[in-house]
């Protein structure tokens, strides 16, 4: 998909979350030889589909798999954990008493 191509894959794990089926291109059922057989079938008898779906497959990496943004979201996650564990050891150092007395 990053390469601008369709692709034929599985529904297995986190895949359906990337190959959006008859968009960037196709699912089956995996150990499933016969649908993979007949999605290859289709795709050779129809090339109008891989420029638009190759596209499609690229659109959807460059927007949601962007190595950039995701450490860009990364860092920002990492900042939201810090400020809370601050804010966190701030308040409760409050709730402490001071000295031994």
């Amino acid at each position: 998909m990053a390469m601008g191509l369709l692709v034929i894959s599985t529904y297995h794990g986190g895949i359906p979350e990337l190959v959006e089926d008859g968009v960037s291109g196709f699912l089956v059922p995996e150990r499933d030889a016969d649908a993979i057989a007949e999605k290859l079938n289709y795709i050779i008898e129809h090339p109008e589909l891989w420029e638009t779906m190759g596209k499609a497959g690229r659109d959807r990496v460059e927007a949601y798999y962007n190595l950039d943004k995701l450490n860009n979201e990364l860092v920002e996650i990492y900042q939201r954990i810090l400020q809370n564990d601050l804010k966190q050891e701030q308040s409760s150092s409050l709730k402490q008493p001071i000295g031994n007395y």
